[in-house]
């Protein structure tokens, strides 16, 4: 038995560090079972309260496609999980940030922490299950960030593509005026969903205020390019009727074979997020773009390249960092936990962009200052831990005002 005795020990809260006494041969495989719940508990939810919060941000657009578009219900749960794996890139760091932050502060002002270092366990114990968690997070956004997505980004302008399909869908609107293109109204007599053919055609094309025509054909068909977003009307048999205002011409075209073309930015929601990202590229995809650009555009194409590893990467860099802030903290309450994580979390982005424009402006090599933030937050973390066991209690926010009060006293 230790040197606490038995009543000391009943003050102690009840639960799984009383086996600090009992059974000390079964305290870390107890204590590492009872942290990792937690964790991952506050983890999960985390991240689902975040990427809720984010999803949020395009409530606006959502509504526009539901009200103003007629889109499904289904494609935009569709457009919703597809956009997800962008929001996972900031989530799964944040929620490891927060959870770890919280879950160690709650330990420290229940004074479990105390009883361990009462027992002599040494705090360091404490980065053996939390870097169980930062590994599998860490496994988890680097799937995320080099395959996850890029499927579903594709995924996601694939269905953009077909929600604009269903608007100007033929198949099911047979012998009516479809007006779903701004400024274009089609008319199909007849639709042969077998063959992929359309009959009796008429087109009447008023995108432009100085021209106007009206295209007409007995046979045709209907494609879609996704490479340039364009719509086009492959046509058999027909005549042009085209009147120049400008000029007050008039003029009358047959054909025997005739595409009528038009772009689909106009009525595609979100058109500009059909167009790849960076992030949304596979490795191949970044290193061929990279061999074929121009030498000023290389840069950025190597910073994606890295930033898919380093990202991921900070979750271990974070893990030096909030264990000592978690331990340390104790009287500041819950919410300064979620106060701490957003600094942290907007400090290391705030490197990211500083880092960026700084190496691409002095030509440092795009491997070092894509991992610089890292490296700061471990030497940072490294720095704390070292007094990870110390009596002392650590305050950011008491030091912060400490270093605001002598700024202001020297000016």
């Amino acid at each position: 038995m230790s040197d606490f005795s038995k009543a000391q020990v009943d003050t102690l809260r009840p639960g799984v560090l009383n086996y600090t006494v009992f059974l000390p041969r079964n305290l870390y495989k107890k204590f590492y079972g009872y942290l990792w719940k937690e964790l991952l508990s506050l983890f999960l939810l985390s991240v689902g309260i975040f990427t809720f919060i984010l999803v949020l941000s395009r409530i606006g657009k959502i509504a526009d496609l539901v009200v103003n578009r007629g889109v499904g219900i289904t494609d935009i749960l569709a457009l919703i999980v597809y956009s997800s794996p962008a929001y996972l890139s900031f989530t799964l760091p944040m929620a490891f940030l927060l959870s770890t932050i919280v879950s160690l502060g709650r330990l420290s002002s229940e004074n479990e922490i105390l009883a361990l270092k009462a027992n002599g366990i040494n705090l360091r114990c404490l980065f053996i299950p939390i870097s169980v968690v930062a590994v599998g997070i860490f496994v988890v956004s680097l799937l995320n960030t080099t395959f996850l997505q890029y499927k579903s980004g594709e995924a996601f302008r694939n269905t953009l593509v077909n929600i604009a399909k269903k608007g100007i869908s033929i198949d099911d609107k047979e012998g009516i005026f479809n007006d779903a293109i701004p400024g274009i109204v089609i008319y199909i007599d007849k639709v042969d969903t077998k063959n992929r053919a359309l009959y009796g055609i008429v087109i009447s094309d008023e995108r432009d205020e100085g021209v106007k025509q009206t295209i007409s054909a007995t046979k045709g068909a209907v494609n879609i390019d996704l490479d340039a977003l364009d719509l086009s009307f492959v046509l058999e048999n027909g005549s042009i009727h085209r009147w120049e205002k400008k000029n007050d011409v008039y003029r009358n075209l047959s054909f025997s074979n005739y595409v009528f073309s038009m772009n689909l930015d106009t009525i595609l929601p979100h058109n500009r997020e059909l167009r790849k990202k960076n992030s949304e590229m596979a490795l191949s995809e970044l290193r061929k773009a990279m061999a074929k650009a121009k030498s000023e555009d290389r840069y950025g194409y190597a910073m994606a390249i890295y930033n898919k590893f380093s990202v991921p990467f900070s979750c271990v860099a974070f893990l030096l960092l909030t264990v000592p802030l978690g331990v340390k903290r104790k009287t500041e309450g819950k919410f300064s936990a979620v106060v701490y994580s957003l600094l942290i979390f907007i400090c290391y982005y705030v490197l990211m962009a500083v880092s960026e424009n700084v190496g691409k402006r002095y030509h440092v090599p795009p491997l070092l200052v894509s991992f610089a933030p890292n490296i700061i937050f471990c030497l940072l973390g490294l720095q704390m831990l070292r007094h990870l066991n110390d009596e002392q209690q650590f305050d950011p926010l008491a030091r912060m005002k400490v270093f605001w009060e002598s700024i202001r006293a020297k000016a």
